[in-house]
């Protein structure tokens, strides 16, 4: 890929460690977060400090891009008004830029959280939304935008149910849900390059745990193998959870 690959959200922890992976492979990168990051950018990478909620900065940051990765936006639950603005708006701004400058694919950050509310154990319901929160409600949308922008104009769209990403497994149900810093960009790296079987697919993202509750429809598409094993790590006790999504599905609404 010659054009660079746009990360927005790219001073998080996801987008961090995204950026330092793939600069090591020489894959050019142009960098976009509303905050400056902690460390220097990596070598060669362009770093361009803006709102995704200001349109003519978008524009300029999508024009020349030959991918984009998405991952900025609010990432924990938030009262609705926010997340609709920085989750939903700031996609479709990023979105149309996309579509004006004709950049061919958008991977974007999804979450599990989209299907927080099904019970532990559920098989055949596991992709039907069930949203656990207004953060996973911005996150149907998303992938409601991304579908629409795939079956109405030239662009393929990857969204990626993003599971637990921790270091290491942290408490009993990342046994199925944990997502290594590694895989992660192994995921959305692959998500950003590979040959699509469709203009938009949907994928589950954790690594190759033993144990799992989605299916993982879509890796061979894009020739995901994941490194990492929530079964190697040791657990942290019995589970408790009565559903997917965790804590999310039990608090209450935020006001």
């Amino acid at each position: 890929m010659n054009a660079p690959l746009l990360i927005t959200g790219s001073s998080g922890t996801i987008g961090t460690r995204l950026a330092t992976d793939l600069a090591a492979r020489g894959i050019p990168l142009r960098l976009l977060d509303q905050w400056p990051p902690i460390h220097l950018p990596p070598a060669g990478a362009e770093f361009v400090q803006a709102d995704l909620r200001d349109k003519g900065t978008v524009d300029k940051a999508v024009a020349g891009a030959g991918a984009v990765i998405h991952l900025a936006g609010i990432t924990e639950e938030a009262p609705f008004a926010e997340v609709v603005e920085h989750n939903i708006t700031a996609t479709h701004l990023l979105l149309e830029a996309a579509r004006r400058h004709n950049v061919p694919r958008v991977v974007l950050a999804s979450s599990h959280h989209v299907t927080g509310v099904h019970p532990i154990g559920a098989t055949a319901e596991t992709l039907a939304p069930a949203p656990d929160s207004f953060y996973a409600v911005s996150k149907i949308t998303l992938e409601a935008l991304g579908y629409l922008y795939a079956h109405k104009t030239g662009m393929e769209v990857v969204a990626v149910r993003i599971g637990s990403h921790r270091t290491h497994p942290t408490e009993p149900r990342h046994q199925a849900t944990w997502i290594s810093p590694r895989d992660t960009t192994a995921l959305l790296h692959a998500a950003a390059t590979r040959p699509l079987p469709d203009r938009f697919l949907t994928v589950y993202g954790t690594s190759g745990n033993d144990e799992t509750w989605w299916p993982r429809t879509g890796w061979d598409a894009l020739g995901y193998q994941p490194a990492d094993n929530a079964a190697h790590h040791p657990e942290t006790g019995p589970l408790t959870d009565r559903w997917t999504g965790g804590a999310f599905a039990d608090q209450d609404l935020p006001t």
